[in-house]
């Protein structure tokens, strides 16, 4: 136990969002739980703990996270989307505070900037403040105004051996680039969300690491290589996606999907894949079966696609007549 926090009664607040996302982009996996509740155990006994989630988005971290003796405390999201985590943990926070004047010492794990005016008034009452968070993304704001920071980092960072597969820099960049396609077939030559490229790398590679090659985080590797190309999310910034660039002529999957109308103006449109989150832009002229005028929002309509310089493009669209099942 750490000197000075033997007699400390202790709560444990985890920022659930916060501390998966810093992880999976600083580390390429998701927390371990055990470790984080060992970390805090060194700082006195612990009174209560809770993480704070959307525990429908991240039901699968729930049985682990019981199963570390942690309290899981359910906070859905708005109707538009947005998170109100931070206002929920920090009113909980308040309130046990004041109701147990046992606990004198809270363990934050999260490095948002958010939690200042909460560790200002706990600091002001004569409450020691703890941070546990991922080194790469805590505020420095935040170490400025509490009492000490545990970093954390996942037990494979402590294994100096090489990696298996990825021997030096090149041989790397190729294996996230398989590993990339690997993915992007299973998604139907789509965009793939960082944090599945980083469990796959771990999956095929348990020993797989970006900071061997001096990046702090998994996508700046991955911006780094020409042969992919990255974008962010519309709701969330801090997701990124990445996919395979195309080459200097369109790259055709071939494979037929399906999707529906949802935009259609001046010779051009936007089919919704069944399968996927991206609008998919259409040409006039890539209609078979007759014409665009053929077409109005809501068809479901046959197609293949084609990559790009500037995107993934349908062609070969074709309006299904859903009565029959078959296409006109």
């Amino acid at each position: 136990m750490e000197q000075g926090y033997k007699n400390s009664s202790v709560a444990v607040f985890i920022d659930v969002e916060n501390i998966h996302y810093s992880t999976l982009n600083s580390y390429a996996e998701t927390p371990d739980w055990s470790r984080i509740v060992d970390a805090c155990k060194e700082y006195g006994r612990i009174a209560s703990i809770q993480a704070f989630g959307d525990w429908i988005n991240f039901s699968k971290e729930v049985a682990e996270i019981q199963r570390n003796g942690i309290q899981p405390v359910f906070v859905p999201l708005s109707q538009d989307g947005k998170s109100s985590l931070d206002c929920y943990l920090t009113v909980s926070a308040m309130k046990l505070f004041f109701q147990n004047n046992t606990i004198d010492t809270l363990i934050l794990a999260s490095g948002d900037r958010d939690y200042i005016p909460l560790i200002a008034e706990l600091k002001a009452i004569g409450k020691q403040v703890i941070i546990l968070a991922v080194p790469d993304t805590l505020s420095r704001d935040l170490t400025r105004i509490v009492d000490k920071v545990i970093p954390y980092t996942p037990r494979s960072e402590e294994n100096s051996g090489s990696p298996i597969q990825a021997s030096d820099k090149k041989s790397a960049c190729d294996f996230v680039i398989a590993t990339l396609k690997g993915l992007e077939s299973s998604f139907n030559h789509r965009w793939v969300n960082l944090a599945t490229i980083g469990l796959e790398l771990k999956k095929r590679d348990p020993l797989f690491t970006h900071k061997k090659f001096n990046y702090i985080k998994l996508v700046e590797m991955l911006d780094d290589i020409p042969q992919v190309e990255l974008k962010y999310d519309n709701h969330e910034k801090t997701i990124a996606l990445a996919r395979t660039v195309a080459g200097d002529v369109a790259e055709v999957t071939g494979k037929a999907l399906s999707g529906t109308i949802v935009n259609i103006k001046d010779g051009y449109g936007f089919i919704k894949p069944d399968m996927g989150w991206d609008n998919i832009f259409f040409h006039y002229s890539k209609v078979i079966n007759g014409t665009i005028a053929d077409l109005s929002v809501g068809d479901v309509v046959s197609y293949t696609t084609y990559n790009t310089e500037r995107g993934e493009n349908a062609e070969n669209i074709s309006r299904v007549a859903v009565e029959k099942g078959v296409t006109p």
